[in-house]
């Protein structure tokens, strides 16, 4: 190549190199903020379209799971999200996407601004509060969380106290999901889910909901809540406080369902796995500490003592059922039997609806939708495997 050449070529090649590096430059910047305001209108315009359709459905399904549901897809619309937060209407959604196509952008949400000026995952947020909703506070929200940050630093240290002391790079920092598997957003995400979905009812209006609950919010107030219905009375200077808080994590049926199926927790004794829980307990006594802090290491009362509690162990064992793992839906009620018999339970659902929803659960699980769900993917795995051999035939009768 000759240095006409390469002068020639110059201007083109530093141009390609400028555009590559905005590129890049762009794809560093931080993820583009929603508007508090404009969420919350979008909002409330899906909730009215889902009294709509609800009402023109002969078995008229609730608006507050259609409108929740609505908003969650990606890793919020994956198996396990579907056996405990429920599968999403596609009637809905079609009506949804037909009526008013600017919605869509309430799927796929990452961050919103708060009026104090506080990041929060807006996505996040309305899966967990699906979940509540149903009955499930913990899976969905800072367990589901706990179990994310302990995958993400299994094998990286030899006890609890190692695995807190490592995770802390990464707990409670600014990110948007980048680096953090519990990101600042994440855990006010958690936190509020818990609170305002509680609250949640069939006639709840939840962008004013919402609006309400963030009005002049302060983070002793969020956590002070957040404890009380989670945990009950507490004294958080106690460190029955962080035992309290890792019981709460390993005894939730829920959680035993995501342990479970992210190969974490035995059939065996029903439990989780002695190699897997030392992470466990470093991210739950990390969370624990984060708590204790913002309340300055207070006694927190509960006006009732009443905490939130998830489904019970039929549904549970109904869940695994539809997995196709009959060993393990068995070790799962027997062990909620056990319990039950052997313990005397001090706690009860921290509101009616939280109850109702349980209950529901309980007894409308859909199986056969599961199941279904199953066969087709084994029998797409199968066509795949007849497919990958007749096409190695085929290549060896050419060659």
């Amino acid at each position: 190549m000759t240095t006409n050449s390469i002068a020639n070529r110059m201007p083109r090649l530093l141009a390609m190199l400028f555009v590559l590096l905005g590129l890049f430059c762009a794809a560093a910047l931080p993820a583009h903020a929603e508007d508090y305001d404009t969420v919350l209108d979008r909002l409330s315009r899906l909730q009215a379209l889902a009294r709509e359709y609800s009402a023109s459905q002969a078995d008229t399904p609730d608006p507050i799971e259609l409108t929740l549901a609505y908003t969650r897809t990606g890793e919020y619309n994956t198996t396990i999200w579907q056996l405990t937060a429920g599968v999403r209407d596609a009637g809905f959604e079609s009506s949804v996407n037909s009526s008013d196509p600017e919605l869509a952008s309430l799927q796929n949400m990452n961050t919103v601004v708060l009026p104090n000026g506080e990041n929060i995952d807006f996505g996040h947020l309305l899966a967990s509060m699906n979940l509540v909703y149903n009955g499930i506070p913990i899976t969905g929200s800072w367990g589901g969380d706990c179990e994310e940050l302990a995958r993400q630093y299994y094998g990286q240290a030899g006890d609890a106290a190692g695995y807190a002391e490592a995770m802390r790079a990464s707990f409670n920092i600014d990110d948007d999901g980048t680096l953090s598997r519990f990101s600042n957003g994440d855990l006010r995400a958690d936190l509020d889910s818990v609170v305002v979905g509680s609250k949640v009812t069939k006639d709840t209006d939840l962008a004013e909901a919402l609006r309400s609950y963030y009005a002049n919010l302060t983070e002793y107030d969020r956590v002070k809540e957040f404890i009380s219905l989670s945990f009950g009375t507490v004294d958080t200077s106690s460190t029955a406080f962080a035992d309290a808080v890792y019981s709460a994590l390993l005894e939730d049926s829920g959680m035993q369902l995501l342990f479970y199926m992210n190969g974490m927790w035995t059939v065996k004794g029903w439990q989780i796995k002695d190699d897997y829980a030392p992470a466990v307990r470093g991210a739950t006594d990390l969370f624990a500490e984060y708590l204790a802090n913002a309340v300055n290491h207070e006694k927190i009362k509960s006006e009732t003592n009443d905490r939130l509690v998830a489904m019970g162990g039929q549904a549970l064992a109904d869940a695994l059922e539809a997995l196709g793992d009959t060993d393990a839906a068995q070790a799962a009620l027997t062990a909620a039997e056990e319990m039950a018999n052997n313990a005397q339970s001090t706690v009860s659902s921290g509101s009616d609806v939280v109850s109702a929803a349980r209950e529901n659960l309980q007894t409308n699980f859909n199986v056969k939708v599961f199941q279904l769900i199953l066969l087709i993917a084994a029998g797409l795995a199968a066509f795949m495997l007849v497919f990958s051999m007749v096409m190695f035939v085929v290549h060896r009768k050419e060659n």
